[in-house]
């Protein structure tokens, strides 16, 4: 069996608060687009839990070992529905690492997804609600790439979700990897607290971008309501997206932002054939650009 695993972009991201388990609760509007990494799922010889990753196009090897995402995803799955079949999972890798674009966890839901309808498990509630634990347990964006929305607002950890209906078509994205990961966990460290009133405006921000999403308004009308908080966080990484951000302004791209805790940085073209001229011109910087859209 095979299944596409898309990366997402935050069109919206507010750090609310600091939860005394470490985490942060968040605000964010988060999108699935059309970059995707491949999981093959199929039954192997013997009992053993079998996994490779299968870089493509120069991206960066992920180890495939017992600390990555799928395998700790197939485990927990294999342990729970008491398979002793043994499993083999393949990944090719597309979506870069590090990069804010969730593929990851991304990954980790599509192993749960894939090997359900391998291991035959039955649909519904009792099936859903096992696999949204299991992703859960795993990270905070798993349970968005766990339903099938290709839009959601997030809250919470991440893990309260509200899909969301766009009706209107649309634009082209450009979407850049400056060959820069950062770490979420050290991102989020060096990230000021902002006051109270900026958060609570910031979220009023989040409530007229989603009304104009659902009602249908135009993205390009929309995206000047577009905010990151993470852009904020004071890490020498950041120098690089703001460099990226500026050259995919001056290039005419609208509602530019760095993705998550970054380092992709994405922005909307008028047009196919303009998002092609500005892929065309982003071709001479080391970094990985795609042409995307929206609703993955």
């Amino acid at each position: 069996m095979k299944i596409q695993c898309p990366a997402k972009v935050n069109l919206f991201l507010e750090i609310v608060s600091k939860r005394r388990d470490g985490y942060h609760n968040i605000a964010s509007l988060m999108a699935k687009i059309h970059l995707y990494d491949v999981l093959d799922a199929d039954w192997a010889p013997g009992g053993e839990l079998l996994f490779e990753v299968l870089p493509e196009d120069g991206a960066p090897a992920v180890p495939a070992g017992p600390d990555n995402l799928v395998f700790r995803a197939a485990r927990r799955l294999c342990e729970a529905a008491c398979v002793k079949r043994g499993v083999r999972l393949a990944l090719t890798k597309r979506i870069p690492v590090g990069a804010g674009l969730g593929g990851g966890s991304s990954d980790a839901a599509g192993a749960l997804l894939v090997l359900a309808k391998l291991f035959e498990l039955p649909k519904g509630a009792k099936t859903k609600k096992l696999l949204f634990d299991i992703g859960k347990s795993l990270g905070a964006d798993v349970p968005f790439f766990l339903q099938p929305a290709a839009f959601a607002l997030a809250r919470g950890i991440g893990d309260r979700l509200k899909p969301l209906k766009v009706r209107h078509t649309l634009p082209y994205m450009i979407l850049a990897y400056p060959a820069v990961a950062i770490s979420t966990a050290e991102a989020y460290k060096a990230l000021p607290k902002a006051p109270r009133s900026d958060v609570l405006t910031r979220l009023s921000q989040l409530d007229k971008l989603a009304r104009g999403l659902e009602k249908g308004r135009p993205l390009e009308d929309l995206s000047g309501l577009f905010f990151n908080r993470m852009e904020e966080a004071q890490i020498d990484s950041l120098r690089t997206v703001e460099q990226a951000r500026a050259i995919l302004e001056k290039a005419g791209l609208s509602g530019v932002r760095m993705s998550g805790s970054g380092s992709s940085v994405f922005g909307f073209a008028a047009s196919h054939e303009e998002g092609k001229r500005v892929l065309a011109r982003l071709s001479g910087y080391p970094w990985k650009v795609f042409l995307t859209s929206l609703g993955g």
